[in-house]
């Protein structure tokens, strides 16, 4: 049996802190929320959007408000690519365990974003299975996209190991009783 490696996307692969960042905030400044870097790295990185974009928006925005906001990051994120990079130590240890391990990549972010970046880079490849937030019902820290995952493959958390950067996304990677790596690389 092949043993299971998970990696998150942002934060642990690549460093996409700005990219996030910058997008975010030209998608806010068309509804009049302003978002710096600052702001972005201490309330929003590593949680899903549903979770943040209330906050930054003044605390009660309307649902719509709130997926009108989601839906222009996603659209913009591709312009603000050119600031990510690869986070090459990692890449190197999942290039040389692919030919013996499953490899799986684990994100919050959107189905969209993940396969933009997957493609600029050109890593989709190395991925056999890609989870997004539209894969689960329930985000990180909710372990379910690490365990679903595991189901996927039919590999117990005894034979997985979790690359994570973020306190929601270790909290998912602990709470699915895998081996897990802090990776903050950036």
């Amino acid at each position: 049996m092949k043993n299971l490696i998970a990696v998150d996307l942002d934060g642990t692969l690549f460093d996409t802190v700005t990219v996030n960042a910058e997008s975010y905030r030209r998608a806010l400044a068309q509804e009049g929320f302003p978002l710096t870097d600052e702001t972005y790295a201490a309330q929003c990185n590593g949680r899903h959007y549903k979770d943040f974009l209330p906050e930054v928006m003044g605390g009660s925005p309307t649902a719509e408000a709130v997926e009108r906001v989601h839906e222009r990051k996603k659209a913009l994120y591709s312009e603000c690519l050119g600031a990510a990079r690869r986070n090459e130590a990692l890449f190197a240890i999942l290039e040389a365990m692919a030919p013996t391990c499953h490899l799986a990549l684990v994100t919050t972010g959107s189905r969209r974003n993940a396969e933009e970046i997957l493609e600029r880079f050109a890593c989709r490849g190395l991925f056999e299975l890609i989870l997004t937030q539209e894969d689960v019902t329930r985000s990180k820290p909710d372990p379910e996209g690490y365990l679903r995952a595991m189901a996927y493959f039919g590999v117990d958390a005894a034979h997985t190991i979790i690359f994570e950067d973020s306190v929601t996304g270790l909290a998912a990677a602990k709470a699915s009783g895998a081996a897990v790596f802090t990776c903050a690389a950036f």
